[in-house]
């Protein structure tokens, strides 16, 4: 969809109103020709039917829920804008129905996943032209005794739900009905996340005064109803994500492995490299994870900071500890994360353990 129009919305507050933009995006097929815009599918499995006005309810919470997004990416200061499929008779995102081919017992939490994706990629065989990149948010019409994938996947696919009262109306709302919808809210934004290549990360001790509680951490349960945000890190992993880009990508030249030196001492942790010659690095991201970490829902504590580079790729980076909340122990973990600028948007992990000395 045209950038300039979509970022109208980007005053929207991570606690907008519940009301719509006065203006609407507009999007063209030249648009979407040009440039990767995420998928939003709604998967149905044989044995039910989506809920009662999906296209008004969802339309307008994803949104919304762009707005947010694009906002947070112009306060980072961040050229990217997340690409949503608007549809122009109603200025709302447009929701493409995919037939499931089995009953709703079939897409369980643990592994519906398995056989909602080859449906989604049946339902694109035969009509490519619906699908608009890679990436793709998947909703599922949840009933009492169902209970569907709600999680990213791969950097891929994402999944969420939508149930009869999930409704923009209920932002914001100091009811159960308002703190139900908080819940599935925050949730599909931060599961999207994922779905976009975002890992977990904590608010940082002054981020987490001025602007509340991270998306990635535990704003699923905030957005909506507190102050939400997307970290620094974040925002920049999302500028190389295909269907937030505003740049012409190049073929992709890895990393692989990076020389670091690490000086650790009780003042301060710095780290020092250099990025190979010739790589199509965009972005460098540290996380500073403390205690259990290697899994991918032990991050969650896990503070993270851009790295600036020089046109030689060398970078030296103090991590301010004055901003990091305290662990468990003092052992801790360094993620690197290196965003690619490559068609994919392809994201490299490094991981440097540093167990200090007296640490068990």
């Amino acid at each position: 969809m045209n950038r300039r129009s979509f970022l109208k919305l980007s005053a929207l507050a991570a606690t907008a109103p519940a009301v719509l933009p006065a203006e609407k995006p507009l999007t063209t097929e030249v648009d979407i020709r040009k440039y990767p815009v995420l998928n939003v599918v709604y998967l149905i499995p044989t044995d039910l039917q989506p809920h009662k006005d999906y296209e008004r309810r969802l339309g307008e919470i994803l949104l919304h829920m762009g707005a947010f997004y694009n906002s947070e990416l112009k306060r980072n200061g961040s050229p990217a804008c997340l690409r949503l499929p608007i549809d122009p008779a109603t200025g709302l995102v447009k929701i493409t129905i995919v037939p499931g081919s089995k009953p709703a017992s079939a897409y369980p939490y643990q592994n519906g996943w398995r056989q909602a994706i080859p449906d989604i990629d049946t339902f694109y065989a035969k009509h490519p032209e619906q699908k608009r990149s890679e990436r793709t948010l998947v909703i599922m019409p949840q009933q009492h005794n169902t209970g569907f994938p709600f999680y990213g996947l791969g950097e891929r696919y994402c999944f969420a739900i939508d149930y009869a009262d999930f409704d923009w109306k209920r932002c914001g709302e100091k009811s159960a009905a308002g703190r139900e919808f908080t819940k599935w809210y925050g949730g599909m934004a931060h599961e999207l996340g994922h779905g976009l290549g975002l890992p977990h990360n904590h608010a940082t001790i002054s981020q987490e005064k001025l602007f509340g509680e991270a998306l990635m951490a535990a704003g699923n349960y905030t957005l909506g109803q507190k102050p939400t945000f997307l970290t620094p890190g974040s925002c920049a992993l999302l500028e190389s994500c295909p269907v937030c880009r505003v740049f012409d990508p190049k073929p992709l030249k890895k990393v692989n492995r990076i020389n670091l030196t690490k000086d650790v001492n009780g003042r301060e942790v710095r780290i020092r490299g250099r990025l190979p010659q010739g790589c199509t690095v965009r972005r460098i991201v540290a996380a500073y994870d403390k205690d259990d970490f290697g899994s991918v829902n032990d991050n969650y504590d896990a503070e993270s900071f851009v790295i600036p580079f020089d046109m030689d790729g060398n970078f030296d980076f103090v991590f301010p500890l004055a901003e990091i909340h305290p662990g468990r122990t003092k052992a801790f973990q360094i993620q690197l994360r290196l965003a690619h600028a490559d068609p994919n948007g392809t994201i490299e992990l490094i991981r440097e353990t540093i167990i200090p000395k007296g640490t068990k």
